[in-house]
């Protein structure tokens, strides 16, 4: 019996795929149905910045057909969803946050598109981000903010702000983003969604534009990683498997999910990472960690609390490896975001340095040497990570020290903008400290809606696994998940 398609929007994506499979819902039904609460509810929201309706018509059709012949299917067949607007589609407008690019569009997929469109999926349209990927929420001069569905006067997070709220807010079966520190946990965080960080390199970010459009197609900006952010945990699932495996410029190897290390809570080893003095969190955040220890030790989980074999502190991790690698990733830069460097601009943030400002300029204009210091540090710290996870499986950390906050209406940032910690000011790249461990670890990292804090706002935490790992962060997360809150519509587009 087919169900009222009206039922279907805030379905995982697995239970989209199960019901076309089964003929309950057509592909083209789906679409429709996306297209109409897009129309509907994006004017508020402002979480998709391009659409391309008639095709999004034309392939849904296609793919109805060829489930219709009998034709070999991938594992996203038939599902209609949004694509982060920093990774190259053909003629669909991809701007990437960026002024000069707001009439671009490309005449090639970026691979993982590539690789999403044979798995089946039908790709609607983009999704909402900051220019360049650089900043931790979804706002831009082209497009302006992405609003939260939770509150619209709250931030959607970043970089991937916008595919969150479309996929919380039921306006796609996911979005599939990218991040560089956090980009896609921070706002799976902040809209009660599962978000996931993939193992680096895992997959392919050839035509990924922030080192601009068409340039440099083979290079891939260090730590970054793909991502998606999905309403289940357990969709991530067929998202890897359409989009994990080496470049063909990379021949002779291939890359292979391992299996997840336990399939129960109780057999699962998890080390809880609750609190570190140069990042602290406010209560909603804490209370959301006492929840999921109070869940996993009644499941029989083996807990280890605030190990003291963790192979590093948040302070060391940022400051030593992080920052200058990310600032010597950004110092790439095409798309006129950062103004040309100037002698009293210079004098003026080493004067008074503001939060990360120091690290920032030293990264960005660091010597090879200095950068290879860095990777150095990077590799050790990986080194300690890989010899911690022969006795963990999970670690189990907070994503953000709150949930999220206001709008900020400042889109370049000299450091000074704030935010506060249970009334505390702090500094507003706080926000990354968490998720910066799992971009120098290299390993995967997925994040879980816990609860609801004091404001009504979601709260989430992240389970990071050992390079490979990502299905036994997937697992861990889908577990946890049912017995914590997990995903739930948010009320006022529901």
């Amino acid at each position: 019996m087919r169900h009222a398609v009206s039922d279907v929007p805030f379905r995982s994506a697995v239970d989209q795929s199960r019901a076309l499979a089964a003929g309950e819902v057509s592909s083209q039904e789906l679409v429709e149905l996306y297209l109409e609460r897009i129309a509907t509810h994006n004017p508020a929201l402002n979480a998709v910045v391009t659409l391309d309706p008639e095709r999004a018509r034309r392939e849904a059709a296609e793919a109805d057909a060829a489930r219709a012949a009998g034709q070999d299917l991938g594992p996203l067949h038939g599902l209609p969803i949004t694509v982060k607007d920093s990774f190259e589609t053909a003629g669909m407008r991809t701007v990437c946050g960026r002024a000069d690019l707001k009439d671009h569009v490309p005449d090639q997929d970026a691979e993982a598109v590539k690789r999403l469109r044979s798995a089946g999926a039908v790709i609607m349209g983009k999704s909402n981000m900051p220019p360049g990927n650089q900043d931790v929420q979804a706002d831009n001069p082209v497009f302006g903010p992405s609003s939260n569905p939770w509150d619209t006067s709250r931030t959607s997070g970043g970089s991937a702000g916008g595919g969150a709220v479309a996929t919380a807010a039921g306006l796609a079966a996911f979005d599939f983003g990218s991040e560089i520190g956090g980009s896609t946990r921070i706002p799976s965080h902040f809209n009660g969604l599962y978000g996931h960080k993939s193992t680096w390199r895992s997959i392919p970010l050839i035509g990924h534009v922030p080192y601009g459009p068409g340039a440099g197609r083979w290079t891939e900006a260090d730590m970054a990683c793909g991502g998606a952010q999905v309403r289940d945990a357990r969709d991530l699932v067929p998202i890897l498997r359409a989009t994990v495996g080496t470049a063909d410029y990379d021949g002779g190897f291939s890359y292979t999910l391992a299996p997840p290390r336990a399939t129960k809570l109780a057999d699962f080893r998890v080390a809880v990472w609750s609190e570190d003095p140069s990042c602290p969190v406010d209560s909603d955040v804490a209370e959301a960690v006492d929840d999921a220890v109070t869940v996993l030790r009644a499941a029989g989980a083996k807990i280890t609390v605030q190990s003291a074999r963790l192979p590093v502190d948040i302070a060391t991790n940022h400051r030593k490896a992080f920052l200058p690698l990310l600032f010597g990733a950004l110092s790439y830069d095409r798309s006129g975001l950062t103004p040309a460097p100037n002698a009293a601009l210079l004098a003026r943030l080493v004067q008074r340095p503001r939060g990360d400002a120091g690290p920032a300029l030293l990264g960005t204009f660091q010597s090879h040497y200095h950068w290879l210091k860095a990777h150095t540090v990077r590799n050790e710290i990986r080194r300690r990570w890989f010899e911690f996870f022969k006795d963990f499986d999970i670690v189990l950390m907070p994503v953000t020290p709150t949930a999220a906050p206001a709008h900020h209406n400042k889109l370049i940032d000299r450091f000074g903008r704030p935010f506060e910690v249970d009334g505390v000011r702090r500094p507003y790249w706080d926000q990354v400290k968490w998720n910066a461990i799992a971009n120098v670890s290299g390993g995967p990292a997925t994040t879980i809606p816990v609860r609801r804090g004091r404001s009504g706002l979601p709260i989430g935490l992240q389970a990071m696994g050992p390079s490979g790992g990502d299905l036994t962060t997937i697992e861990f997360a889908a577990l946890l998940g049912r017995e914590v809150a997990g995903f739930v519509p948010p009320p006022a587009f529901a």
